[in-house]
């Protein structure tokens, strides 16, 4: 949150006058015009008091999204060290059947849990794993192909299913959602405001700008390295809100909805099914993974097992840059005849989307490299909460909150078209809004009531 002030170029040098020539008139030193702060009625106040006020009041619950979010990005490299004996294993000369390996995780898991999803790594030292559930729970159950072992589980209340429910819904349910929804939402005109507050009143300018002034008060700088961070992020920052929307109450379940009635997820849910007859006997599994394996090569493989016995395998491909679904791949049962194939660049726009919105909100799009940027992204977005209460708690006055006044600056047209856009675009931010203004209106209200009865 940056101050109005915070933009004027700080005063120059004086500079010293030559001594003077003898018998000449003495030159007095031209006037520097000092910078002075943004009137009260200006626009830049009227966006800097937004600013402000969606800072505070969002501040400690960003703080707490963007810490379970840059530990969230490197899940995987984590749960590769803390469960090496799980997912990795020494490739042998022989290994285990597929079919054997479903039938030794339906007998670890016991009476009333199903086998519903096969997972096939790429690399031949990883191991495969079976998602297992009972409809309430569910795990995913590790083995050793080579020696025909059940290596152990990792379950859906495990320390990462803690962190995503912290950074999905703060631990509280449906009330928590909102709320991080509200969050995203304000954090993404956080960035904007942000934006237009940083920029550059001098071309030249570099000190304040480009690079924070580490010298001359704790104020000013809290200011720069606030607004130098918060610009250098901002980008990465924009993405992480907005793709963080598909997660959301809200925007979530209206993207979903839309996404179902357009036939979007239909590669999903409704694929096509086998031409075999139910009775045909099925193919092996390990046939049906090396079809998969040629059509798809270099890739993750994530199987769909057939539900019903006219159903069909539905594989999907993922290597480690770009979408989370390359490819999409359906086999008959029976024949592992292709009866589907499509690339992601084929999926509809919003199923497309939906696939490229995952690696985009946690950074894994081009690999390690965009990961470390992100987690930067995740610490700025940290820091910046801390920063701006702490500027504000500097630069109140004694004895008073130090709370920015309401502007009496006209606000363009095109602004109000924007902002009713954003509204209806983010309808948690359009309600919020909304709330907001009433309660301005009402406080008004009463305190010209209050001044009429006193008079």
């Amino acid at each position: 949150m940056s101050d109005p002030t915070s933009f004027s170029v700080a005063s120059p040098r004086s500079l010293a006058s030559p001594p003077p020539l003898p018998h000449a008139r003495q030159r007095q030193p031209a006037r520097v015009p000092r910078s002075r702060p943004k009137p009260a009625g200006s626009f830049y106040r009227v966006v800097w008091r937004w600013h402000f006020y969606a800072g505070m009041i969002i501040a400690p619950v960003l703080l707490v999204v963007a810490a379970t979010g840059a530990l969230y990005i490197f899940r995987e490299e984590i749960e590769s060290v803390v469960h090496a004996e799980l997912l990795s294993t020494a490739p042998a000369d022989t290994r285990v059947s597929y079919d054997k390996q479903l039938e030794l995780a339906r007998a670890a898991a016991g009476d009333g849990y199903r086998v519903t999803n096969l997972y096939v790594p790429y690399e031949p030292d990883r191991t495969p794993s079976v998602f297992v559930t009972n409809g309430e729970k569910y795990h995913s159950t590790y083995l050793d192909p080579y020696r025909g072992e059940v290596l152990g589980n990792i379950s859906n209340d495990g320390f990462f299913a803690i962190v995503l429910k912290i950074h999905r819904q703060l631990f509280i349910g449906t009330t928590g959602r909102i709320i991080v929804e509200l969050t995203t939402c304000w954090t993404i005109v956080l960035v904007i405001t942000g934006a237009y507050l940083w920029w550059p009143r001098k071309r030249n300018q570099v000190w304040g700008v480009w690079l924070p002034r580490l010298r001359g008060g704790l104020y000013r700088s809290l200011r720069d390295v606030h607004a130098v961070s918060g610009i250098y992020v901002a980008m990465i920052a924009l993405a992480i809100a907005t793709t963080g929307l598909l997660y959301t109450y809200i925007w979530g379940q209206a993207y979903g909805y839309a996404a179902q009635q357009t036939g979007a997820y239909s590669i999903y849910t409704d694929p096509p099914k086998s031409k075999s007859s139910a009775d045909a006997p099925p193919l092996a599994l390990d046939e049906i993974v090396r079809i998969a394996q040629e059509r798809m090569p270099e890739a993750e493989l994530s199987f769909i097992l057939p539900k019903t016995p006219d159903a069909a395998h539905v594989i999907f491909a993922t290597r480690p840059i770009g979408p989370s679904t390359d490819e999409v791949l359906v086999l008959d049962h029976a024949t592992g005849e292709e009866l589907m194939h499509k690339f992601n660049s084929e999926f509809p726009a919003l199923s497309w989307w939906a696939s490229w919105n995952y690696p985009l909100h946690v950074g894994s799009v081009l690999g390690l490299p965009t990961k470390i940027l992100w987690l930067v992204a995740c610490l700025a977005l940290m820091a910046m909460p801390i920063t701006g209460v702490w500027m504000w708690w500097q630069r109140r006055p004694k004895g008073t909150a130090g709370m920015p006044r309401k502007s009496d600056a006209h606000v363009p047209r095109w602004l109000v078209v924007v902002i009713c856009s954003l509204g209806l675009v983010l309808p948690a931010l359009g309600m919020s809004l909304v709330a907001i203004l009433s309660g301005e209106w009402l406080v008004r209200k009463l305190r010209r009531s209050n001044v009429v009865a006193a008079t």
